[in-house]
């Protein structure tokens, strides 16, 4: 409707009319285009959070009071993640797509600065709160698989492609890496590139749709169920996991005496895992059947897990990343196709997945 369409008594001078559509109408399903700015947004968020994890562990060890705090800012991180999952939700249907994601990188920029004052006058604190910023970022990150299956006329695929953008991050990790390098080495210049990742982040959040449609609208939001509830606790299962060999894993290379560019490509390689069966899933999803691969899934992560923490050369630690990496994205196949192939899951149910999986994986990276 245009302005010479209106009632000319209605639109005098002055007045303030709404001549658009409704506030909270979607403007389209989610497209290849959307779906890639998705993927390419979700890969951001993963570079910068596997440039964090590279390094925190062992900044933390440095500056920590005492040895049992040096797992806090892991801890925090992801307690930031878990508590973000609400408010992404929430947020992305308030205020739209665009401005939640653009949130959630922000506190991602303002993490990473901060993270970089930490290191450089070895304040653990201000380190556990740029941790916390980190994580509300990577919160706000997760939630773009959810949007694009929320989005896509088939809301696994379109979830797996977003979920697929982590191992564009793992072919970026090496020149990031080595930019990191370039800049002096250590936690602060990688917690500066971090950074920088979340100002492309931001570039892109800016640039989205504001809101996208629902693409199953014939089906009714599901919420709470006793499938939806095995899900999450299986994939809570894979979450924790993951979370405490993330920690032992960088934590033992270093303390092995492994040079700073092995435990980079180690993490490089552990983050390809983590996401190329995802890849895969997107292009093939017949090759991986969504119950069998969570199956296998979480019982190879059980065993290689124990065979990491008893892993005494770098060698064998890194070999034990990838592996886990690898079982972990199986689960996570798994469990995202299975959580939304059988109908739409409503935002709450959403909201509260990824919280338990978050939650999860802190209560992992306390635990070991």
């Amino acid at each position: 409707m245009s302005v010479e369409e209106l009632d000319p008594v209605l639109a005098r001078p002055g007045e303030m009319i709404c001549v658009c559509g409704p506030a909270g109408a979607a403007s389209e399903d989610v497209d290849r285009r959307s779906l890639w700015k998705l993927s390419l947004g979700f890969g951001l968020s993963v570079l910068a959070q596997a440039l964090v994890l590279s390094q925190l562990p062992d900044a933390a060890r440095l500056i920590a009071p005492s040895a049992e705090r040096v797992g806090w800012p892991f801890a925090l991180l992801l307690v930031g993640a878990a508590l973000a999952s609400f408010p992404a939700a929430l947020l992305a249907d308030a205020y739209g797509r665009r401005s939640a994601f653009a949130l959630g990188a922000s506190l991602g920029v303002a993490g990473g600065a901060l993270g970089v004052h930490a290191v450089a006058n070895a304040n653990f604190y201000a380190l556990c709160l740029s941790a916390f910023w980190l994580g509300l970022a990577q919160g706000f990150g997760l939630f773009y698989r959810h949007i694009a299956a929320l989005g896509s006329a088939l809301p696994a695929q379109g979830g797996l492609v977003v979920f697929a953008g982590g191992a564009l991050a793992a072919i970026a990790a090496p020149p990031v890496t080595l930019l990191g390098v370039s800049l002096g080495g250590g936690a602060g210049p990688t917690l500066l590139c971090a950074a920088i990742l979340y100002v492309l982040s931001l570039a892109l959040a800016v640039r989205l749709p504001h809101a996208f449609g629902e693409g199953r609208q014939d089906v009714a939001a599901s919420g709470l169920s006793a499938r939806f509830v095995l899900l999450t606790i299986a994939g809570a299962a894979a979450w924790f996991l993951m979370a405490a060999a993330m920690l032992h894993g960088p934590l033992s290379l270093s303390l092995c005496r492994a040079a700073p560019s092995f435990i980079g490509g180690a993490m490089a390689w552990h983050l390809l895992a983590m996401y190329g069966p995802a890849a895969l899933a997107a292009r093939w999803p017949t090759l991986f059947p969504p119950l069998p691969s969570l199956g296998v899934g979480l019982a190879t992560m059980a065993l290689v897990f124990w065979g990491l923490v008893t892993a005494t050369s770098p060698s064998a630690i890194a070999i034990g990343l990838m592996a886990i990496g690898a079982a972990w994205s199986l689960a996570n196949v798994g469990t995202l196709r299975l959580l939304h192939e059988q109908g739409r899951v409503s935002r709450a149910a959403l909201a509260a997945h990824d919280l338990c999986l978050l939650a999860a994986a802190a209560a992992g990276a306390l635990a070991f």
